[in-house]
């Protein structure tokens, strides 16, 4: 009974096609990533998967995710045994397709309402679609709790190929982005004013492919977590899996995996939002590092730790897996 469970199984995912929906965004973007990563897990799990865009020609080139593309300006013929799968950030195309005779899936890559451009109290299943999936816990409970949809958790990877510790390479470097925030600038320009770094250098983390993003990490002897409005927090985790010291906010997801105080500690965390606090955390860090260049390795140990579990790409591929088999039968 079993083997002709699995026959079945098997049967369908030959059958079935599934197409991630990705914008032609050019910029570097963990949500387009994890499209891209998503698409190449389902084929490494035997499935007929493939990024869908819509200027011909049109692909993602800064991240080493190799995925098959389709491009909507070849007028593709998408069939009732397809599976298409949606970013919330492409609202007209979940309304466009509302009558489309398959299945339909959300990925939610934020809990920010304002991604998903719904009308308040608008929900997904206002446009048959019932299923979602997500890599966040924080971004799970929000769907949960606001539309009442079933969220299946995917959980996130962190290439081990790319963000890896070597302590050889560190250098007396502050990391931070800028896409979303401008804290990082700020901070550079009021702690060189007041004349009490020395010696450190600054590097905004701004439209980089991703093999000089990881490098730039792996110099990176600080990170500094300054967004709000994250999800999960996917770049705290590749900055500790590089062996960064974290000074920062935990976001909205954050607190997921940071931690700031105890046995466990593996950052230095400050009030969500609090400026102040920040600047005044970090300018203390460095005058300890100064002091004893060791001061935090306790703290880079547990953060290695930490990133270790979400490095393992057979935890993100079987979810992957589970839920479309599951889907498709």
């Amino acid at each position: 009974m079993a083997a002709l469970r699995n026959g079945c199984a098997e049967k369908e995912k030959e059958m079935t096609r599934i197409f991630y929906f990705c914008p032609d965004f050019p910029q570097p973007s963990g949500g387009t990533r994890t499209l891209y990563r998503h698409v190449m897990r389902l084929r490494e799990a035997g499935f007929d998967a493939a990024i869908v865009h819509r200027e011909r020609d049109f692909r993602l080139t800064w991240h080493h995710y190799p995925a098959p593309v389709i491009w909507l300006a070849d007028r593709p013929r998408f069939e009732a045994t397809d599976i298409l799968v949606f970013p919330e950030v492409m609202p007209e195309w979940i309304q466009q397709t509302r009558h489309f005779a398959g299945r339909r899936v959300v990925i939610a890559l934020s809990w920010l309402p304002s991604y998903a451009r719904l009308q308040p109290g608008a929900r997904w299943q206002d446009f048959g679609i019932h299923q979602a999936i997500t890599t966040s816990p924080a971004v799970q409970r929000h769907l949960e709790w606001s539309m009442e949809i079933p969220v299946t958790l995917i959980p996130e990877c962190i290439d081990d190929e790319y963000y890896v510790y070597q302590p050889g390479q560190k250098a007396r470097e502050i990391g931070y982005m800028t896409r979303k925030d401008n804290s990082g600038d700020w901070l550079q320009g009021t702690l060189t004013r007041r004349g009490r770094i020395r010696e450190w250098r600054w590097v905004p983390l701004r439209n980089l492919d991703e093999t000089t993003y990881a490098q730039a990490l792996q110099r990176a002897t600080i990170y500094l977590a300054t967004t709000l409005q994250e999800g999960l927090h996917v770049s705290v985790l590749e900055a500790m899996a590089c062996g960064c010291l974290v000074v920062g906010y935990t976001g909205i997801g954050g607190g997921t995996h940071m931690v700031g105080e105890g046995d466990g500690q593996n950052c230095v965390l400050v009030e969500n939002g609090n400026l102040l606090q920040l600047g005044q955390t970090l300018e203390q860090v460095l005058a300890e590092l100064e002091a004893d260049a060791h001061r935090f390795d306790g703290v880079i140990g547990q953060a290695l730790e930490t990133a270790r579990p979400y490095q393992d790409p057979a935890r993100e591929r079987q979810a992957l897996a589970d839920f479309f088999t599951a889907l498709a039968s």
